[in-house]
């Protein structure tokens, strides 16, 4: 039944991909919507997905868990920042800032909640929420720098008031309070939680169609190929090897190791373009690891 379950998930996400795939090439949707799709996601689906998931009961024996998946994550930041910086010090120019970053940042925020959610519920978002809490603040500090060297001031700040890290905030004291919304207000945050599987989904989709597939065959090369492994196994490998040797949970492994080999995130891409790194090298990683994605992230689901 689980299996049959995951593989259902992991068809209707594909599904969900070709479809934005269709209608972006067939231009019902232009570049600049799919750009405030992007911006709708993150600054309200996302936001409410995540504070959705924390309508949960509190109970006291939840407070270890809190506090392991946040262990967790730190350690996942710690062995993604290693691998980064110990990686490419021999690559330089322009390609250097990308493969740096794409390998301390997954796209566990945009692309993991509605995988973990197919796979594990609302207890898993939830978990997934409280990892990505440390891997956002990494993303928007240490992540940022390879591209930025201190052009950027007040990241920290900019970080802490993102609305993805204010649901957090607000669901972890809604939960802990034991708050109950009226019936109406319950109901609104649930659907627009709903949205946000189907709509992340096709915006891989139309991201994926707005890609040069020639220009990203050009770009294949040795480094590509060892940053997509590390990417997509490799980190999640040596975490399922550290989680598999400690009494962790097995949802909590689960969501780590999930999360650690999503692939490349778009800000990858926009942050290049930004700040003068090699943007189509970057759209490459991103192009390669998202399509790659679609088998590596079932398999992992297999092996947990």
């Amino acid at each position: 039944m689980v299996l049959e379950n995951m593989i259902n998930m992991q068809l209707m996400m594909f599904l969900l991909v070709a479809l934005g795939f269709w209608v972006r090439k067939r231009k019902i949707i232009g570049g600049t919507a799919r750009k405030q799709f992007v911006d709708f996601c993150l600054y309200i689906t996302l936001p409410f997905n995540i504070f959705h998931s924390f309508q949960l009961k509190w109970e006291q024996s939840m407070l270890l868990s809190f506090l392991e998946i946040l262990l967790m994550s730190v350690g996942y930041n710690l062995i993604s920042i290693g691998v980064s910086y110990a990686s490419y010090r021999k690559i330089h120019g322009s390609r250097k800032s990308p493969l740096r970053y794409g390998t301390i940042v997954s796209n566990g925020g945009f692309l993991g909640n509605p995988v973990i959610e197919g796979i594990y519920g609302s207890q898993g978002v939830f978990y997934a929420s409280v990892f990505m809490l440390p891997v956002r603040i990494v993303m928007w500090t240490i992540g940022s720098s390879c591209y930025m060297n201190g052009k950027e001031k007040h990241l920290f700040k900019k970080v802490m008031t993102h609305p993805c890290i204010v649901s957090i905030y607000l669901g972890m004291l809604v939960m802990i309070a034991g708050i109950e919304f009226p019936t109406c207000i319950a109901n609104t945050i649930e659907k627009v939680s709903n949205c946000n599987t189907p709509i992340s989904m096709m915006l891989v989709g139309m991201m994926l169609a707005e890609m040069d597939m020639k220009r990203v065959k050009t770009l294949l090369d040795k480094t590509l190929v060892y940053y997509v492994f590390m990417r997509l196994i490799g980190i999640g490998a040596i975490l399922y090897g550290v989680t598999f040797l400690l009494p962790v949970d097995q949802l909590l492994k689960g969501v780590t190791v999930i999360i650690a080999g999503m692939p490349t995130p778009i800000t990858t891409a926009l942050l290049a373009s930004k700040y003068d790194g090699d943007e189509d090298y970057a759209t490459a990683m991103i192009f390669v690891t998202t399509i790659l994605s679609l088998v590596t992230l079932p398999l992992w689901c297999l092996i947990l």
